[in-house]
């Protein structure tokens, strides 16, 4: 048996940097027995990427470190570079770890701007891609084997992805096409999860680049552009299901906490480049997003673990050094009367550095802070998001307007930190006709509370974004149509968010609320692969087997690219219910 493949690096990783090297390290798996995996940017949950064994700790989003052991985890980070296909223009062939923008948690700490997909398409060819996700970080082949997606219903990213090769359980090479005499294989393996094999090279069909010009408005529900809970007021307003139909680039976030309800509507549309001077990019968190981001997370992480302050200790001093020493905002908290006094101090504890005075100060004041947090919070609100009627300067009362390019502008979450800020969420996908209901499903569960502490408790002290995605063939796409069924018109997607620094875990606490609504009230739903997901139960198998028609279809298509189950950790095996097929073996 030939055991000819790369050694393991320091950090647990094999590190190939062709494709003959990967295809290797597939047929020593196969062969020994063992379980292999490739992690991109590790904006999934941690079991979705890496090899059993796993921990209860591995479900969170960003986990850096595969897990000990004689399984591979791969790392693709000396697997980069594309190269334009000769002969047929704006068609580039993308090796698999090539990251779309810059990862800032890369921890080989090479991925740069300049060596990014997108800004090497944009600087060197005049092209780009139709549509891109809220943030760039991922590598290409992660971000569409999950079935990741931007904001439109007119665009799509997947009408750039028109071939891919692959290394299959054995370590064979194959390769599928969209324009193949038989397009199932290849509408089978896009959205694979890397169940059917190893991505190697993306074969990309590009387009000339583009500009977009765009606003994004801060307001009430009343105020709003759209009509977020009806059909839409005749010659006005539209409602969610045609606002998304029509609007070429869109994210909504929604606030929905009692007395601070607000709406960010971000929308863009595409306009020929234009010269660099007249660029005016997006302002995720104004002027001062270091400032504000800091603020949030000094806060979200304080409410957080009220009932466990050493547990605040410890996550403060993990991000103490990433914030400014001195925040404007603060004087704010002083018009919030004793407790807004209070917990100012203790803000500006953690700023000067005394993290230990802050939780000293704080531990006498929790009491009262639990009972004003709904005032509290709305309060810190309306610092970090404020409506535009309420904005200070010459912009009072208009909508952030911002003009880029496409490739920069359309990620408009590239400038959050995955550090003071992480954030994890469940992203719901449901057919658009059922957009009408879901915000009024929403929308009344969260106003159901009769006290204003018990209706934080449901919206969370977090948003919710609200999205469209287009209809695709891909069999395992959350956005899958087969062009008859209800999900042909497309998808709204909503996403529950979650600060990784709160006490809980929200796939107990908090994200099972809406999956439960609803699947109780009857709306068809599918759950982002890479996201969090019902932890346990045959019934949650059998439901979303239901969502997706060419269900059976795929795990037939699993067992023949892999036969010996190298792929298939215990994460997968509890998604797809397959908790009965044997481990990998020795052959």
């Amino acid at each position: 048996m030939n055991d000819d493949i790369l050694p393991k690096g320091q950090d647990g990783f094999y590190h190939p940097s062709t494709h003959e090297e990967l295809a290797a390290l597939v047929r020593h798996a196969h062969l020994r027995g063992l379980q292999f995996r490739v992690r991109g940017s590790v904006h999934s949950v941690g079991r979705a990427i890496y090899t059993d064994p796993a921990t209860p700790s591995d479900l969170a989003v960003g986990k850096q470190t595969p897990p000990p052991g004689n399984n591979l985890n791969v790392m693709l980070d000396k697997y980069r570079g594309f190269r334009l296909v000769e002969g047929k223009p704006f068609i580039v062939e993308v090796d698999a770890g090539t990251h779309l923008g810059v990862d800032p948690s890369d921890p080989t700490r090479t991925s740069t701007l300049e060596d990014s997909l997108l800004f090497r398409l944009w600087k060197e060819h005049g092209l780009t891609l139709s549509d891109l996700g809220g943030i760039t970080h991922q590598t290409v082949s992660g971000f569409i084997s999950t079935g990741s997606s931007g904001g439109s219903l007119l665009r799509s990213v997947y009408d750039n992805v028109v071939g891919l090769k692959m290394i299959d359980g054995r370590g064979n090479t194959y390769e599928v096409h969209r324009d193949d005499a038989d397009p199932e294989p290849f509408n089978a393996t896009v959205t694979s999860m890397g169940l059917l094999g190893v991505i190697s090279k993306v074969l990309l069909k590009c387009e000339p680049t583009f500009d977009i010009a765009g606003q994004e408005a801060i307001t009430t529900y009343a105020d709003c552009a759209v009509d977020l809970f009806g059909d839409g007021t005749p010659g006005g307003k539209p409602s969610v299901e045609r606002f998304l139909k029509e609007a070429e680039y869109t994210r909504l976030e929604w606030w929905p906490q009692r007395r601070g309800e607000r709406m960010v509507i971000w929308q863009a549309t595409r306009i020929q480049p234009q010269p660099e001077s007249q660029l005016r990019p997006y302002q995720e968190f104004g002027d001062d997003p270091e400032a504000t981001q800091a603020l949030i997370s000094i806060f979200f992480t304080l409410i957080g673990n009220l009932d466990d302050l050493s547990a605040a200790r410890r996550k403060l001093k993990a991000t103490a050094s990433l914030i400014p020493t001195d925040l404007e905002q603060l004087r704010a908290f002083d018009e919030l009367g004793p407790v807004g006094r209070i917990l100012g101090a203790i803000l500006s504890a953690v700023l000067d550095g005394s993290i230990d005075l802050a939780i000293a100060l704080l531990a006498p004041a929790v009491p009262h802070i639990k009972a004003e947090l709904p005032n509290i919070f709305l309060k810190v609100l309306g610092l970090a998001i404020p409506l535009d009627s309420t904005r200070k300067g010459a912009q009072k009362g208009e909508p952030q307007r911002f003009l880029d390019h496409g490739w920069s502008g359309l990620p408009m979450d590239n400038q959050a930190s995955d550090v003071l800020l992480p954030t994890e969420f469940t992203e719901l996908w449901i057919p658009i006709q059922y957009s009408k209901q879901v915000m009024n499903l929403l929308n009344d569960y969260f106003r159901a509370p009769s006290s204003a502490r018990k209706a934080l408790e449901r919206t969370g002290t977090y948003a919710f974004e609200l999205y469209g995605a287009k209809p695709n063939p891909h069999w395992m796409s959350m956005s899958y149509s087969d062009g008859k069924d209800e999900w042909k018109d497309g998808v709204l997607r909503v996403d529950a968010y979650w600060f990784v620094h709160n006490a809980s875990n929200p796939s107990e606490v908090f994200f099972p609320r809406f999956w439960n609504l609803l699947r109780d009230a009857g709306i068809p739903f599918r759950l982002h692969w890479g996201k969090r997901q019902p932890l346990k139960g045959q019934d949650w198998v059998a439901f979303f087997k239901k969502q997706y028609p060419r269900w059976d279809d795929f795990l037939a298509r699993r067992q023949e690219m892999d036969p010996n189950n190298i792929f298939l950790t215990d994460y997968w095996r509890q998604r797809f219910g397959l908790q009965h097929l044997p481990a990998p073996k020795e052959l």
